[in-house]
C-alpha cells in the first residue's frame, strides 16, 4: 500500500478583474504560489506512476502528489499547462465529452455562473421554489426538499446548497433544465453556446494536452451523477468518454475515471472492471492509500485544502 496525495481542480483563472469575478474558483496568481508549495512539500508524480503502483505494486516516491483538473474548462490549456510544462509537471485532466463536442453548457456550470452572478442567494432560492410551483412541483414536496438539502456546506451557505441540489439532481431532469435555462437567461445574460465556446476546451485543445505530455482520462460523456442511471446509461456514458479518449490519442487500457459530482455505485464499479480501468477518482477527502483492490475509489483533497 502507498499513500498519495491527490489534489483537484477546477476553474484557475484570473477571477478577480474578470467578467465573473464572483464564480467560485482559483486565482491563477494563487495556482502559481500552490505550484510552488506543493513542488517543495511533495514530489510530484505522474498518473502512470499510480496506474503501476495500483496494477503492479510498484512503489511511489515518497510524498507523492499527483495535480487533477476536472470539467475540461478553457482555464486548462489557457492558463494551467503553460504553468505545468514550466514546472516539468504532469497535471492529469478530466473533460466531460458532451461540452467539448457538442458546445452544449452544462447544468452544473449554468449554476456556477447563476450564482456567481447573483447578490442575493436567498433570492435565488425563491427564484427556483417559484419555478418549481409554476412547473407543477407541489408545496408540500418544497417544503420536504427545504428540510432535506437546505443544508450548509463545507464550502457553501444553506440556500447555494438548496440551489445546487435542486437543479443538479432533486427535480426532474425536464423541470431542472427549464428553471436553470431560465435562470441563466435572468442572472447571466449570455447565449449559451457563445458561453460554452468561451467556457470549455476543444478537441483540439485536448489534443494539445496529450500533445504536451498530460494525462487525458474520462469524465463521462454528459457527466451525469451515476449512481442514479441504470446500468445500461452507465455502460453507455463510460463507453462513449472511452471512444472520445481514443479518438485525441489518451489511453484507453489502464486508464482513469474521474467520477462526475464523485457520484458511483458497484454497478459503475463492474463496468470499469470490464473496461479494465485502473483508477477511480472521488470525491472524498481524504489522503489516498493506493491498493489492487481500493484502487477505483481513491480519495482527493481540494485545492482550498493547502496554501495557495
Amino acid at each position: 500500500m502507498s499513500s498519495l496525495t491527490i489534489v483537484m481542480y477546477h476553474y484557475v483563472r484570473e477571477i478577480k478583474n474578470s467578467l465573473y469575478p464572483n464564480v467560485k474558483g482559483l486565482e491563477l496568481s494563487g495556482f502559481k504560489r500552490q505550484l510552488d508549495y506543493l513542488c517543495t512539500a511533495f514530489t510530484m508524480i505522474k498518473a502512470e506512476d499510480v496506474i503501476a503502483c495500483a496494477k503492479w505494486g510498484s512503489r511511489l516516491p515518497e510524498n507523492p502528489c499527483l495535480l487533477t483538473f476536472d470539467d475540461g474548462y478553457k482555464d486548462h490549456i489557457q492558463f494551467v499547462l503553460p504553468e505545468l510544462v514550466s514546472r516539468n509537471i504532469q497535471g492529469s485532466f478530466f473533460p466531460p465529452v458532451k461540452p467539448v463536442v457538442e458546445r452544449e453548457l452544462l447544468d452544473v456550470n449554468r449554476i456556477h455562473f447563476i450564482l456567481a452572478n447573483a447578490t442575493d442567494f436567498s433570492a435565488v432560492a425563491r427564484d427556483v421554489n417559484s419555478l418549481c410551483l409554476e412547473k407543477g412541483v407541489g408545496e408540500s414536496d418544497l417544503h420536504s426538499y427545504q428540510l432535506q438539502y437546505r443544508v450548509a456546506s463545507r464550502y457553501d451557505s444553506a440556500d447555494v446548497m438548496y440551489v445546487k441540489h435542486m437543479l443538479q439532481h432533486v427535480l426532474s431532469e425536464k423541470i431542472r433544465r427549464e428553471i436553470a435555462t431560465l435562470l441563466f437567461e435572468k442572472y447571466v445574460k449570455r447565449s449559451e453556446i457563445d458561453f460554452a465556446n468561451e467556457l470549455y476546451l476543444s478537441v483540439d485543445d485536448t489534443k494539445e494536452l496529450v500533445d504536451n505530455g498530460m494525462h487525458v482520462g474520462s469524465h463521462g460523456y454528459s457527466h451525469l451523477w451515476l449512481n442514479k442511471e441504470g446500468i445500461d446509461s452507465q455502460r453507455s456514458e463510460i463507453d462513449a468518454s472511452l471512444e472520445f479518449l481514443r479518438n485525441v490519442g489518451a489511453p484507453t487500457e489502464d486508464w482513469i475515471m474521474c467520477y462526475p459530482y464523485g457520484a458511483y455505485n458497484e454497478d459503475t464499479l463492474a463496468i470499469l472492471r470490464e473496461r479494465n480501468c485502473a483508477i477511480g477518482l472521488t470525491t472524498k477527502v481524504a489522503t489516498a492509500n493506493v491498493t489492487k483492490s481500493g484502487s477505483l475509489e481513491l480519495p482527493r483533497f481540494d485545492t482550498n485544502d493547502f496554501p495557495q
